[in-house]
């Protein structure tokens, strides 16, 4: 296991051919001793050679390369901050020595975030500029994709193991179940998200945000799993981040993407729960244990996690109705025929056509006259015929 600057930047040039290192130093900072890292001073910049220290650490590392190597720079183009350039890899006993671009910059503070609304505003660009992105993205690079209902089908699936292990609440999961059984806060469209930001991944030069590392869950997918920890901050830096992102995404369902995030927020207690009976560390599960109770104190001051109608009072229902505008009662509203004339009155409402209509309507019925006045005439031709014949009959007969 290479542990020295000297032997990361040895591994560094077999990663990197033509690299040329002047100067090393550690790098403390770099995922809670998930790696051996160092910075190399070369003739082109600074570059980080990391190596890491568990199987953990190493899928977790794989998954950043890829997603590191989706963002093509099309993407990175769009992006209003800095995302590492992978330069090189090479063996390193039973694992791998990456090679990448250094970012400078300070990690963020959530205290600096909340303090400072210039930077807020540029987090929450950042993050708006990650979720517009095409989806293309995701797929063509291989990366996750999930829609809603995959989603939703995956957190139910954490409430379920989180409730297994016996030491969920009631009260909190049957908070959880209201948000999973409702359709309307489920509804979203997809978009590609980092999936694992928190302030120390967040590089800073005073108020600007410079860069943004930590890609490994980098997917398609809810758009509030990059705003929930933001919830870590005060309620009024939550309620502008929402009110921001979704001015500069021009989405609905505001108070939907809300919900979801309180949510997921919620739920990394019982991922916590869960590390801790899967390792077998009994301190992480009391640890856990101790948060969930906290949210059960918390549950009364947060309310239902969906807003539900409120029924009025017999009072309150008296001062709207007074305040009802009154309607002025016109009986030909009711009645179709008032609403809509047949189209025969329309066009004879116009007298130049009314006119017509009349001499229409008296030809007609002179010529009706006419028609009479023949038939009663042959009538009374074939009545006067019958008498002659009867009278031609009689004088002919002997007796």
């Amino acid at each position: 296991m290479a542990t020295t600057p000297f032997t990361l930047a040895a591994l560094a040039t077999s990663a990197v051919p033509g690299l040329v290192v002047t100067g090393t130093r550690t790098h403390t900072m770099d995922g809670e001793g998930e790696f051996t890292a160092a910075v190399l001073t070369t003739e082109t910049g600074d570059v980080i050679v990391r190596v890491p220290v568990s199987p953990a650490a190493e899928v977790k590392h794989s998954a950043e390369l890829l997603s590191i190597a989706a963002l093509a720079e099309g993407a990175r183009s769009r992006l209003p901050f800095a995302v590492p350039v992978t330069l090189g890899m090479t063996r390193a006993g039973d694992t791998r020595a990456v090679v990448s671009t250094f970012l400078g910059g300070v990690p963020a503070l959530l205290e600096q975030i909340e303090a400072d609304s210039d930077l807020l505003g540029q987090v929450v660009d950042a993050i708006a500029a990650v979720h517009a992105l095409p989806s293309g993205l995701a797929r063509s690079g291989g990366l996750p994709v999930r829609d809603a209902a995959e989603v939703r089908g995956g957190a139910a699936r954490l409430v379920q193991r989180a409730a297994d292990t016996g030491m969920l609440p009631s009260t909190v999961r049957a908070r959880w179940n209201d948000v999973l059984d409702s359709a309307r806060v489920w509804s979203f469209e997809p978009t590609v998200v980092h999936g694992a930001l928190a302030p120390e991944l967040l590089l800073t030069e005073g108020s600007d945000l410079t860069g943004v590392l930590g890609w490994h869950e980098l997917s398609l997918g809810d758009p509030a799993a990059d705003l929930h920890w933001l919830l870590l901050a005060d309620p009024e830096v939550f309620d502008a981040t929402i009110a921001r992102y979704t001015a500069l995404r021009g989405v609905a369902g505001q108070q939907e993407l809300a919900i979801r995030a309180r949510f997921y927020h919620e739920l990394e207690i019982a991922k916590w729960l869960l590390h801790g009976f899967e390792s077998h560390d009994q301190s992480v599960v009391d640890d856990a244990v101790t948060m969930l109770d906290r949210l059960v104190d918390r549950l009364g001051l947060l309310g239902a996690p969906l807003p539900k109608p409120r029924v009025l009072s017999e009072r309150e229902v008296e001062r709207m109705l007074d305040e009802t505008p009154v309607v002025e009662y016109d009986a030909r509203s009711e009645t179709a025929e008032f609403e809509s004339l047949d189209e025969d009155r329309e066009f004879f409402s116009d007298r130049d056509f009314a006119s017509d209509e009349v001499e229409e309507r008296s030809d007609e019925a002179a010529k009706r006259a006419d028609e009479a006045g023949d038939a009663d005439k042959t009538h009374e031709a074939d009545e006067e015929g019958k008498g002659s014949a009867s009278d031609s009959k009689a004088s002919k007969d002997p007796r």
